[in-house]
């Protein structure tokens, strides 16, 4: 019984490994030819128009298209909940988004790139959806972050690898088409093996129950603390175009994202404290812009830190979509809600740029309202609420609930507890020293103790 009860520890470890990796490739390729594309359109979009209008057009325009994206798939979700387990739709999805991609990247008039461009952004937000929505129903919660974490920095690693040649000029050719066309099919590939089981495990937080006003709470704070770090890490097209590499922002945004999937699978409260923290950087970024050689320590720790806002924000929704199967809908939320922010913050740098004195004033304030409104949330979902412990005789109870003992058998493991013998077990309770010695055998038997020390040192465990 032991070496099957091993064995069946071992099979489960096994499936629960392979679960994990496949949906963490299957993330990882999704976010690299979504991001990368993203990327593609980006600078087509600069050979037809000026970097400062690019801005507006891409970090402002293009992430609301694709919280919009993820808007969309969630309704149909909370209509339907086992919309995104359909494969065929999940690949029609993908099949569509390639085709907006090319069609953004490939024509040369502006209104068919902004068109195409923006279909090409819902589609992503579109598909957010589908793979959170894997994330959440496939991944146990503690190893969430680490899954999730691991995807993105793959993907931010292998994006900034794909951008070195020609100093980006590839990513700006038609050639990488060619590239994203190969990944999406090994996508679809995954997708078509992907088992379509999904854990019994449930979660839930320590503290008060899941309600709407706290979803709205949590989608508040995510778009805070994504508007106050969007003010901060805010890049102007301009400075992108004569230097500034994006993608290789990627490789400290790596770093981050391992290290949040690290501690957030270890603590969620951690993990939100760091993110908390990481705020810390963009502010004073703008305190110090003067200071070059600083304002660069700075931002490439941000940048690190910006890690565990990313994988907060997504896990944070994850985890309240898995404490109700009524509320799978609100798993792409965070990343919605985060793209709301990322384009208000960017907004709010294009219309406050080169203008130190209201940027530092509107920063402060974002920054002291992230503080208030995460406190509230972090009230609500982490610190835990007082409770009596259970008294002994409930903890008995149970005990005797779960391996199911039956009226007698209770009668002689109460005696067992006292430290009765079989014949004084026999003489209280009027029954043969064989009876109790056959009750005893089936109390073993059902709680899986070899002895009567092994019973007893279970029943304290217990």
């Amino acid at each position: 019984m032991k070496k099957a009860g091993e064995l069946n520890t071992l099979l489960k470890s096994h499936t629960t490994l392979k679960t994990n990796l496949q949906c963490s490739v299957i993330i990882a390729l999704c976010f690299l030819w979504t991001s990368t594309g993203y990327l593609s359109w980006m600078y087509h979009l600069l050979d037809f128009t000026e970097a400062s209008a690019v801005d507006w057009l891409t970090e402002v325009i293009g992430y609301l298209f694709q919280a919009i994206g993820i808007l969309i798939f969630s309704l149909f979700l909370k209509r339907k909940t086992n919309f995104f387990s359909k494969k065929s739709v999940f690949i029609a999805c993908i099949g569509a988004d390639f085709v907006f991609m090319i069609l953004s990247v490939l024509l040369n008039n502006l209104p068919s790139i902004l068109i195409f461009g923006y279909l090409m952004n819902l589609f992503h937000g579109i598909i957010a959806g589908f793979y959170l929505s894997l994330l959440t129903m496939q991944v146990e919660q503690k190893y969430r972050s680490i899954v999730f974490g691991g995807a993105y920095a793959a993907s931010s690693i292998a994006s900034w690898l794909l951008s070195l040649p020609n100093n980006s000029g590839f990513l700006r050719s038609g050639y990488a088409l060619i590239i994203y066309g190969i990944l999406i099919c090994i996508t679809i590939g995954l997708i078509i093996s992907c088992k379509e089981t999904v854990p019994t495990e449930s979660i839930s937080f320590t503290g008060k129950g899941i309600s709407g006003g706290t979803i709205a709470l949590a989608g508040l704070t995510v778009a805070l603390v994504s508007l106050t770090r969007g003010i901060g890490f805010y890049f102007p097209m301009a400075d992108i175009s004569s230097g500034i590499s994006l993608e290789f922002s990627r490789a400290f945004y790596a770093i981050g994202l391992i290290l949040a999937g690290i501690v957030g699978d270890r603590s969620r409260k951690s993990g939100a404290v760091c993110c908390l923290a990481a705020l810390f950087f963009p502010f004073a970024m703008i305190a110090l812009s003067d200071e070059v050689g600083i304002s660069m320590v700075l931002w490439i720790l941000g940048y690190c830190l910006f890690g565990f806002l990313a994988v907060f924000r997504v896990v944070l929704f994850s985890d309240i979509a898995r404490t109700n199967e009524n509320l799978l809908y609100v798993a792409g939320f965070g990343l919605m809600f985060g793209r709301i922010g990322d384009a208000a913050g960017n907004l709010t740098g294009i219309m406050l740029n080169d203008k130190i004195i209201p940027l530092v004033a509107v920063s402060s304030i974002c920054f002291v309202a992230t503080f208030i409104v995460f406190f509230l949330l972090y009230n609500k979902l982490y610190m835990p609420v007082s409770q009596s412990l259970p008294s002994q005789e409930e903890r008995l109870n149970e005990f005797i609930e779960k391996h199911e003992i039956s009226l007698r058998e209770t009668e002689v493991l109460n005696l067992i507890r006292e430290g009765a013998t079989n014949g004084e077990i026999s003489a209280k309770l009027f029954i043969s020293e064989n009876t109790v010695k056959f009750h005893v055998r089936n109390i073993l038997k059902k709680t899986g103790c070899s002895n009567r020390a092994e019973l007893l040192a279970e029943l304290n465990r217990s």
